[in-house]
């Protein structure tokens, strides 16, 4: 009798323990909602040139990379509705993003709070890509870092462990240095630990020009495939440290 009972008290143990060793191993995996914001470099769309944007390339850098994700956004379109996007080793090219050609800073700004009513989610990272059509302005600060600051308000009422990553401008010229220092200025004043805000400088190893034969533009403003490429990259690496599941990452 005494050899049973240490026999299922053995068999008990075991089990636990396969229990435990199971349960340690299985992760849930939660979805990351990830905001493409911007203006037509994050829309694209023309269909005269392949302008899948930075959001095409990403979309398939994150699934070879295994990560459970969902693009968010209140348009499905590019500036042609007739524009199509690639499938992706036999997957649909997830079309949600809040890109919109030709906007402002703050026009975008202006109508954040009402697109919200149509995301799937809170996001829980933002690539905002925004000043390209705010060049020509007097006044930086006005039109470009206020409404930044403004938006990332809006996005942290939403989710306040929101992640934003803000995308420099990808120019090189001297008149976008101003832009770029003042938005390093303010991505430093508005981080928290809770909400990072973070830059991306995609203007690094970039090439603007057209006529180049290395470029990474069609006309200066909107990324070629090459560029598209180096812009994914560059949002993909600056992601990485905020997504929880690297299982599959390489």
């Amino acid at each position: 009798m005494p050899k049973i009972i240490v026999a299922v008290f053995l068999i008990l143990i075991f089990l636990i323990l396969i229990f435990f060793i199971f349960d340690e191993t299985v992760v849930e995996v939660e979805t990351i909602y990830i905001l493409p914001l911007g203006d037509s470099i994050t829309q694209g769309g023309k269909i005269n040139r392949e302008e899948y944007t930075y959001r095409f390339p990403l979309f398939c850098m994150l699934k070879d990379a295994g990560i459970d994700f969902d693009f968010i956004g209140s348009l499905k379109t590019g500036l042609h509705k007739e524009a199509k996007w690639p499938d992706y080793k036999g997957e649909s090219f997830d079309l949600d993003h809040e890109g919109h050609y030709g906007w402002k800073t703050g026009m975008v700004r202006n109508y954040l709070e009402e697109w919200m009513k149509a995301w799937a989610a809170p996001p829980d990272i933002v690539l905002m890509h925004l000043g390209t059509n705010d060049q020509n302005s007097t006044n930086y600060n006005q039109s470009i870092v206020t409404p930044i600051k403004d938006m990332v308000k809006m996005l942290r009422r939403m989710n306040p462990k929101v992640v934003v990553l803000v995308g420099h401008l990808n120019f090189n010229s001297e008149s976008f240095f101003d832009i770029r220092e003042q938005v390093e200025k303010m991505a430093l004043e508005i981080t928290t630990p809770e909400s990072l805000v973070i830059t991306v400088h995609h203007y690094q190893n970039w090439n603007e020009d057209p006529k180049h034969i290395k470029t990474d533009t069609f006309d200066w403003a909107h990324p070629n495939p090459q560029g598209q490429h180096k812009m994914a990259e560059k949002w993909f690496k600056a992601m990485l440290p905020f997504i929880s599941d690297f299982s599959e990452i390489k």
